[in-house]
């Protein structure tokens, strides 16, 4: 699996390459002149080239060729993710130092790295004056790689004091990483504890000179000592970290790891990059649950009593509801979802839910998987008309995550994205790279985006919190109706852990969490880069005044373009080298919403959503008596989990349905005939004591 590539030539002037062809332009007005429509030609062709001139800033590595591999991979992960051009600069030769000068005074460098062991190598006031802007504003300093072997005299002198020398920590099983609160820095992170996952570290001493702020520290089982610090030379900011090697292993899953192992050079870049580097819009998390329809109650889930909980403690629900229950609604329900939007919201849960539907190509072709997607979109448009609720065209594919010719497919009928427990298709090989993981979205498969969702039971479900929104990740969690088995506010702590960690958290439906997780930076000439995963995007503008955002999407396969909208309004756009590009001027205040629409034969070739498989009617039935009956004994919980460990087929599905409906009718007639015996004999008894 490989990077998303966002192909860019560097600082590239707007004219450089031809006009770009012009796609779906506004109509003319009738009749043109030749002058008029030439004019219109000019204009939207200047329009379209000026959506694509690439930016970037740097991102300056001053090293000798002895820098480990590690702290190597560590900056470049950090400058890739905030989206900074990471350049070296040897160390060399004598002739290097006013390269390195040079460099790092350059306007379009915001950030300045330098191995610890280039220390003795590099003149500290010389760099110290190149880091000085003409502005007033200087650009922070991080000193990375330090270890036991380093000189405690450069490092004395480059941190003022503060920093006197580095010595080896040994991790135990009760070894952890702890996040001090430092203003600017630290943000989410604050006072969080992560478990240790690998097995080397090394800690800073702290002098009696100067003032360092620990940022993060490492407990060793004698007391934390600090591996990331903050201190200021002067006027000039200078953090300092120590090697910490974790050991990941390729493949691993582990979004913690990932963090842990960059953390340093990834705070120290977000703090150095400010808003000229990668962030998003804001924070979102969702709540979802999965299978239930709308009645009251279905199984442990109470919809009433469930918005109580929503408005004491601020979260959203979204049902992943199976298009197959559209007709069935409990108008008492229907009207709770609709009155209150701002709390309940539906989602696309596969079609029939006949297991995994959506599953590998030999026991399912494309085609039929295609049919089904069609009739999930039928039927949530009669849902919607008769209930009068809105949906999200996101599909939560039940059990598990499609094949990648799915996902391909969801493209092409203009579902907007894919939220599961994994982002790797079905039948795909490879895992996913380490620094792929510090975001929770994809477009490696059919050009789609597919999020990422964890279980609300998550362990250590507090340091995800955090290091996700610290990341500006969106969060998703998930269960199903058997997680409230022990009361409706089973939920209550997570959302709590959530608003308390970021109050400025968003809880939406997964339609509007996908339409605004997009990558934003502001450029030099007060522009906004916009890069894109989904093709329905809302582009707000909280500025006083107009902005201009230069939209950006990767767009592969060969899906056709039908139209391309800026607030319902047919909208130029270009592509070009595998990217879709736009500018869009949004006010101040306001917000415009993008949406790329693809061809297809939804109104050519339309499919019934009428109930057309008994199958899938019975094993519907048989869901129901196991969420709505069966889940209330605890054998019947049990039962349950067996059938979600086991991942039973569906004519295996509705043969343990049967058998169960069956053996309940039994045990149902038994105990009638013992109570009616019962009741004989009390008579009796009665009858013989007169």
């Amino acid at each position: 699996m490989t990077l998303t590539k966002w192909p860019c030539k560097k600082n590239r002037p707007a004219n450089d390459d031809e006009p770009p062809a012009l796609r779906a332009a506004p109509p003319l007005e009738p009749r043109p002149t030749l002058r008029s429509a030439f004019i219109f030609l000019i204009v939207s062709s200047a329009l379209l080239v000026a959506a694509h001139p690439c930016y970037g800033s740097d991102f300056v590595f001053i090293r000798s060729s002895a820098i480990s591999q590690q702290e190597q991979q560590n900056l470049q992960i950090a400058a890739d993710f905030y989206g900074l051009d990471l350049r070296s600069v040897a160390t060399s030769s004598s002739r290097d130092e006013s390269a390195i000068r040079e460099a790092a005074n350059q306007p379009s460098t915001l950030a300045v790295a330098i191995d610890a062991e280039d220390l003795g190598g590099v003149n500290q006031a010389a760099l110290f004056n190149a880091l000085a802007h003409k502005d007033g504003t200087r650009i922070p300093l991080l000193i990375l790689g330090v270890k036991p072997e380093t000189s405690g005299a450069l490092l004395e002198e480059w941190s003022g004091g503060a920093v006197t020398g580095c010595s080896e920590a040994h991790s135990t099983l009760a070894s952890r990483f702890l996040f001090s609160r430092v203003d600017g820095v630290s943000g989410q992170l604050q006072n969080l504890t992560i478990p240790l996952y690998g097995s080397h570290a090394a800690t800073l001493a702290l002098g009696k000179r100067g003032s360092a702020s620990p940022v993060e520290s490492f407990w060793d089982g004698n007391g934390f000592a600090p591996v990331f610090v903050e201190t200021a030379v002067g006027q000039q900011k200078v953090f300092l970290a120590s090697a910490v090697d974790l050991n990941l292993r390729t493949g691993s899953q582990d979004v913690l790891s990932v963090f842990l192992q960059t953390a340093p050079e990834m705070m120290y870049t977000k703090y150095a990059a400010g808003d000229m580097g990668w962030h998003t819009p804001g924070y979102y998390a969702n709540f979802t649950i999965d299978d239930p329809w709308l009645r009251e109650p279905y199984g442990f889930v109470d919809y009433s009593a469930l918005l109580g909980e929503m408005e004491k403690h601020n979260f959203h629900t979204t049902i992943a509801f199976i298009p197959w229950n559209y007709s069935r609604s409990q108008s008492e329900v229907v009207s709770l979802f609709r009155n209150h939007p701002e709390r309940f919201s539906i989602a696309v849960h596969g079609d029939n839910h006949d297991h995994k539907e959506f599953t590998d190509l030999r026991s399912k072709p494309i085609a039929v998987q295609v049919r089904d997607l069609k009739q999930s979109l039928s039927r949530m448009e009669v849902f919607e008309q008769q209930t009068g609720i809105p949906y999200d065209k996101v599909m939560v594919f039940p059990h598990s995550i499609a094949p990648e010719q799915t996902l391909a497919a969801l493209k092409k009928y203009n579902y907007w994205a894919t939220v599961n427990s994994s982002i790797i298709p079905e039948g795909s090989s490879g895992s996913i790279p380490a620094e792929e993981l510090l975001r929770p979205v994809t477009l490696d498969f059919g050009n789609f985006p597919s999020f990422l969702r964890l279980p609300a039971a998550l362990p250590e479900r507090q340091a995800y919190i955090a290091v996700s929104q610290f990341l500006g990740n969106p969060l998703f969690f998930y269960e199903h109706a058997d997680y409230f088995a022990d009361g409706v506010n089973a939920f209550d702590q997570v959302a709590d852990t959530v608003n308390s960690t970021e109050p400025a958290t968003k809880w939406r439906n997964l339609g509007e969490i996908v339409n605004h997780f997009y990558l934003l930076r502001r450029r030099e000439d007060a522009k906004y880069d916009v890069r894109s995963f989904s093709g329905n995007i809302c582009l707000e503008n909280p500025g006083a005044t107009t902005r201009t955002y230069l939209f950006e999407k990767p767009e592969t396969g060969e899906d056709a373009i039908e139209s391309a909208t800026v607030d319902g309004k047919t909208y130029p756009y270009s592509l070009h080298d595998g990217q879709l590009g736009m500018s869009v001027d949004v006010a101040p205040g306001a917000t415009s919403c993008i949406a790329i629409n693809y061809a297809n034969d939804l109104q050519s070739a339309p499919i019934s959503p009428s109930h057309d498989s008994v199958m899938a009617y019975l094993l519907r039935m048989g869901s129901d008596f196991r969420d709505v009956y069966l889940a209330k004994s605890p054998v019947g919980i049990a039962a349950i989990h067996f059938y979600y460990d086991h991942e039973l087929k569906p004519w295996e599905v509705v043969g343990c349905c049967i058998i169960l409906i069956g053996a309940g009718a039994i045990i149902l007639i038994f105990f009638k005939r013992r109570s009616r015996a019962s009741r004989q004999s009390r008579q009796t008894l009665a009858s013989e004591s007169i």
